[in-house]
């Protein structure tokens, strides 16, 4: 599903200030909420729940809300790993810049 360029540009921000100063924190607060086999098995709820049409309904209500809250976080991961990604892309360009001005020297 394409997204327009200005979703790709801009990301839904749902990270506090200090986790767009550290999105270390983001990763940090998804591993508290629930270990790896958790996160595991609840995607596959997850996947099951949106993928046939009835297997919603046979969900609790705490559930939903846990698949709702790991949505909530792998949002943020997303964003997080987004900012990482652009820092170090802005890093590298640096880096690179400065190699040309010294080759030139």
């Amino acid at each position: 599903m394409p997204l327009h360029e200005e979703h790709c540009s801009k990301p839904y921000c749902q990270l506090t200030n200090e986790e767009l100063a550290n999105p270390y924190l983001v990763i940090e607060e998804l591993f508290d909420f629930a270990h790896l086999p958790d996160v595991r098995e609840l995607l596959w709820e997850w996947l099951k729940a949106t993928v046939t049409s009835s297997y919603h309904r046979t969900l609790s209500s705490n559930e939903q809300e846990t698949i709702i809250t790991l949505f909530e976080k792998l949002a943020k991961l997303v964003e997080a790993a987004h900012r990482l990604h652009e820092t170090n892309q802005n890093a590298a360009r640096k880096k690179t810049n400065l190699h040309k001005r010294k080759k030139r020297k």
